[in-house]
């Protein structure tokens, strides 16, 4: 979707909840790449949605899981 929201979204969760969100978001449509990294983050994943507004809603309902302690969004830009 040539006109969709790219976003890449750093989580950390709680140790014992980082392979139950992995698994969560490679089930989410709007997920096209999941991965669990080192460093200060635990998981990242990229992300495409059709608005801001939605993006906004998918990153809200992701955060409503209890294990993930804290998220960033980095939006991407468009080619021009």
């Amino acid at each position: 979707m040539a006109n969709d929201v790219i976003a890449y979204l750093l989580i950390t969760t709680a140790s014992e909840g980082t392979e139950d969100v992995l698994t969560e978001l490679r089930n989410r449509s709007e997920v096209s790449e999941a991965y669990v990294i080192y460093g200060d983050w635990d998981i990242i994943a990229r992300v495409s949605v059709p608005s801001l507004p939605e993006l906004t809603n998918f990153v809200m309902t992701l955060r409503k899981f209890k294990t993930i302690r804290k998220t960033s969004t980095l939006i991407a830009l468009g080619e021009e």
